[in-house]
């Protein structure tokens, strides 16, 4: 997975001169948090988020219609004087996993996509997680299922899933395969369609893969055997 396909392009900016009551107003009326900060050079040059305005407005004010002493505060301050100059940054290319574990280790919630030194979108940790989501849920036409391997058998589970599914003609959307801490079992989760699902289950089972949910995106999971 790659942040091209996941970020939002062309994002909404602010300037180093902007006053910071420009810049909440840009948030609220984009509904979102943060705004990446250009130089007069059109260059990356920070970020702001919407707690970097807290020092200046207690947050609950935030919340309703600004009091008119906080709005005119904000109108005396600019982004310049708020913003993070200190970016984690990466690129249209950059594995969704690795923006991840960034946004885990740095303790923030987005990052600026830099192309060629260029700004061509930002990345959140919604946006992560809602592609997690279209990988793993299940969906209308399809079904996810889970089930534990023996660690030992993991460089098998590509080959036996493959051809299981070719063998009962099912479509394979999906393999995430991951050890279990503190196990010697890796946990497998895979997204398959097609009408003899009943045949591909027995057939895991068939082959000692121990089927743990099955869930077809209407219920909340279901244990086989």
């Amino acid at each position: 997975m790659l942040v091209r396909y996941w970020m939002s392009e062309s994002p909404i900016v602010a300037l180093e001169k902007t006053s910071l009551y420009e810049a909440l107003n840009l948030m609220l009326r984009h509904d979102i948090r943060r705004l990446p900060v250009m130089s007069s050079e059109n260059k990356l040059c920070g970020i702001v988020t919407l707690s970097d305005l807290y020092p200046f407005v207690h947050p609950v004010k935030l919340r309703g219609e600004l009091p008119p002493e906080d709005a005119e505060n904000l109108r005396k301050h600019t982004v310049a004087e708020a913003m993070t100059r200190e970016l984690v940054t990466c690129g249209p290319n950059t594995a969704l996993e690795d923006v991840g574990a960034l946004l885990r280790e740095k303790k923030i919630g987005a990052l600026p996509v830099l192309k060629d030194d260029r700004l061509v979108g930002i990345i959140t940790d919604c946006d992560v997680l809602e592609a997690l989501c279209g990988i793993a849920r299940a969906g209308d036409n399809n079904v996810r299922i889970c089930f534990s391997v023996p660690a030992g058998e993991k460089q098998n589970i590509i080959y036996d899933v493959v051809e299981l599914c070719k063998r009962w003609r099912l479509d394979l959307q999906t393999v995430l395969v991951h050890p279990l801490r503190g196990s010697k079992r890796c946990l497998v989760m895979i997204r398959v369609e097609g009408p003899r699902m009943d045949d591909f289950l027995k057939a895991l089972w068939d082959i000692h893969y121990q089927v743990l949910i099955v869930s077809d995106g209407t219920d909340r999971g279901r244990a086989r055997r």
